[in-house]
């Protein structure tokens, strides 16, 4: 059986993984197949304008240059958030890489920002393969694209007493909420939101602490949630996966009669 593509998922480096090239990142792999992988580093800023780089995409994004990779660092990957449907090649969702043909007038009017990086990381055959049977890596996706709009990475701040990176969610829906990821793992370590109640719309606090390995997965053991000035507080002893029986879910015979 081949393995499931990690194309769209985030790689994010275990803290076994001291290699300096990838200690503390946070990887979106672009491509992956049997013949290998390749990625770009989210969380590497250099101090290098993208205008003085690459003068042609700075009306596209006036920010800063990122370091993708060790591989190549002289070449330019662009990444770009589409309003509508991005082109074939998609990335996940609404994000697509900027061709090296494209009309540059033309992207002005499609995209809604670019992220520019110098560099790329890459694995060959297996490579990624191992080094994820090794825990070098947690892997997890992007939130579904049918279901999410927008990701913005706001600031790096405190949260739950430690330094994370704050991530803006725009869901389909419109609803907006913050989730926070601890620096040094990597991990969610909790999210803001907005919830609807009897008593109208209230503020909630969630915090995942107390992250512990069950079956090769980090998985929380403590969640909070926190409201009104009151905790919550649910404690996790144990975790199990695909122990239930896929009859489990048939429907009762009255409802398989009426399904054609």
């Amino acid at each position: 059986m081949a393995e499931p593509s990690l194309k769209g998922k985030l790689l994010i480096a275990a803290p076994l993984l001291v290699d300096p090239n990838f200690h503390r990142t946070v990887v979106l792999v672009i491509e992956h197949s049997a013949e290998g992988a390749l990625g770009v580093v989210l969380n590497r800023p250099t101090e290098l304008p993208v205008a003085d780089a690459v003068p042609e995409l700075a009306e596209l994004d006036d920010g800063w240059v990122f370091a993708g990779g060790p591989v190549q660092p002289q070449a330019v990957i662009a990444l770009a958030e589409y309003a509508d449907l991005p082109p074939e090649g998609a990335v996940c969702g609404p994000i697509a890489p900027i061709g090296v043909e494209s009309d540059m007038d033309a992207l002005a009017e499609q995209v809604t920002r670019v992220r520019v990086y110098a560099g790329y990381s890459g694995w060959g055959e297996g490579q990624l393969e191992g080094e994820l049977e090794e825990d070098a890596w947690f892997d997890g996706a992007l939130h579904a694209s049918d279901r999410v709009k927008e990701l913005t990475t706001v600031a790096k701040v405190e949260f739950d007493k430690r330094p994370a990176y704050q991530v803006k969610v725009v869901h389909i829906s419109g609803v907006e909420q913050m989730e926070y990821y601890d620096v040094e793992t990597g991990l969610q370590i909790g999210s803001e939101s907005q919830r609807e109640t009897p008593m109208g719309v209230l503020p909630v606090k969630a915090m995942l602490r107390d992250y512990t390995k069950f079956g090769g997965l980090m998985q929380p053991t403590v969640l909070i949630q926190s409201t009104m000035g009151i905790d919550q507080v649910i404690r996790i002893s144990s975790y199990e996966y695909n122990d239930v029986a896929p009859t489990a879910f048939d429907p009762p015979p009255a409802i398989k009669a009426l399904i054609k």
